[in-house]
């Protein structure tokens, strides 16, 4: 018997960051990018490690997956200024001059003995005169950068506190009194947003931003006089640069002014600006609705490569799941039976995307309903707690688990259910009341006791003990 002891064989991030700077001398990229990756995957705070699996990454193509990690790494640590010059670094790597030159200077301001400023003016050509200037416009550049990643990340609270820590007179520029502004908006801070844009708007009329961004306030709060006025001024209005273009773009875009929006948004497309997710996301959107199907599909794709969103939230799939909203109200919302209406706000329920339902007309049908049909949009919608509903509901998902999808079904059990709770209230096997109500009521097919308790996961005795509740109403 061998009684050696075996050694488990664990490799430290240097190892493999030495294997990979190995395989880069081999001129062998693809497996130099595996093994930084398991060294950075060894020390995530390794920045020597995050430097070469970065640049490596983006010298694969993987341009955004490389700037996404590195500038998450920057944030996770606090915003640590040796990151500018990785960043800066990147951006040569991906043919980025405008960033890497900007990042530079931010790195070469925070670390001047490290000689990037004459490594930038040899590396760009040029000869910076006014060093201050530059500097103020780095920091401008690098703050909005950080921002939109943390806004465009959905980590919008974040993004607001980024803006506190900036330098005050930063701060107070328009760009940036925007930009909070924004964020309050979506996190419906609705009267932070206004102070700010009322104030904003008031000091120029032509602040596009100011602009879009009160008008989607008057949207969300309902404000429709003030909202339909500046709609009627953004769908005129000619944007004075390409930022109040790519602003207002977005916006119409939102509010579903496609035809304008497309108008707007494509020759920044064109001439290669403003290349963004937010950018091939709102063309996607606009050229599906102005009959550009081919079109849309393309930016759909293109929009992949910075963010993979799932084809249930394209604009096909959306327009399919609104067709879907507006049969499913007609055939069920506007009905007598209650149980009836019931079901339907249960199939809406199962519609996805989730979001195709914002802002659809189905919403004027659900408020003329009943007030305990409106307390299960709140259950299915907002996520309220409700006994009664959640017995119901609950029963609905067990029957759909098993297979059982058709309305006759469904509707059984909301039928059985509302009769069991009326005359017993209190009971809580749902699953056997469940397979005793298909048991009992087969439409027409063959279904015995021993399918039920295998297809519901439940015994024999709890079956038939549902089964004598139900004879009972």
């Amino acid at each position: 018997m061998n009684d050696r002891k075996v050694i488990p064989f664990n490799q430290s991030g240097s190892f493999y960051f030495n294997q990979g700077l190995k395989k880069i001398d081999q001129q062998k990229k693809g497996d130099a990018l595996k093994n930084f990756e398991k060294a950075f995957n060894a020390d995530e705070d390794n920045l020597a490690y995050l430097s070469q699996y970065v640049y490596l990454l983006a010298e694969n193509g993987r341009h955004a997956e490389a700037e996404y990690l590195l500038i998450n790494k920057f944030i996770q640590h606090q915003y640590d200024a040796e990151f500018y010059f990785i960043l800066s670094q990147l951006f040569v790597i991906t043919n980025d001059p405008n960033k890497a030159f900007l990042f530079g200077v931010e790195y070469a301001k925070h670390f001047p003995e490290a000689g990037y400023h004459e490594e930038l003016e040899n590396m760009f050509e040029l000869a910076i005169e006014d060093e201050e200037e530059v500097e103020k416009e780095a920091e401008r550049f690098v703050s909005h950068h950080i921002f939109q990643h943390l806004f465009m990340n959905a980590r919008i609270e974040e993004s607001l506190e980024y803006l506190s820590m900036l330098p005050l007179d930063l701060q107070e520029e328009r760009t940036f009194r925007n930009l909070k502004a924004m964020a309050y908006l979506f996190l419906n801070q609705f009267d932070e947003a206004y102070e700010l844009l009322r104030q904003l708007h008031m000091e120029d009329k032509t602040d596009m931003h100011a602009l879009s961004h009160l008008t989607l306030l008057y949207y969300h709060t309902g404000r429709e006089a003030e909202f339909e006025a500046n709609l009627k001024k953004m769908e005129v209005v000619e944007p004075l640069d390409d930022d109040s273009r790519f602003k207002v773009g977005l916006v119409l875009n939102f509010l579903k002014q496609y035809s304008r929006s497309y108008e707007l948004l494509y020759p920044l497309y064109k001439n290669q600006q403003y290349i963004s997710f937010q950018l091939l996301h709102a063309l996607s959107f606009a050229s599906y609705h102005t009959g550009r199907e081919e079109e849309a599909r393309m930016f759909w794709e293109k929009m992949q490569n910075f963010h993979a969103v799932s084809d249930v939230y394209s604009p096909w799939e959306k327009e399919r799941a609104a067709d879907l909203i507006t049969v499913t109200a007609e055939t069920h919302l506007h009905e007598d039976d209650v149980h009836l209406r019931l079901l339907g706000l249960y199939k809406l329920h199962l519609i996805r995307p989730r979001d195709a339902i914002l802002g659809h007309p189905v919403w004027e049908t659900i408020e003329a309903l009943d007030d305990y049909e409106k307390l299960y949009v709140t259950f299915l919608f907002q996520g309220v707690k409700l006994v009664r509903l959640g017995k119901m509901h609950n029963g609905l998902e067990i029957l759909r688990g098993a297979g059982y999808e058709g309305d006759e079904d469904l509707l059984q059990w909301i039928d059985t259910f509302h009769l069991l709770y009326d005359r017993i209230k209190d009971f809580e096997d749902i699953p056997s009341l469940v397979a005793a109500t298909v048991y009992l009521y087969p439409k027409g097919r063959k279904i015995t006791k021993k399918s039920m308790t295998e297809e519901f996961g439940i015994t024999s005795y709890r079956l038939n003990k549902a089964i004598g509740m139900i004879k009972q109403i």
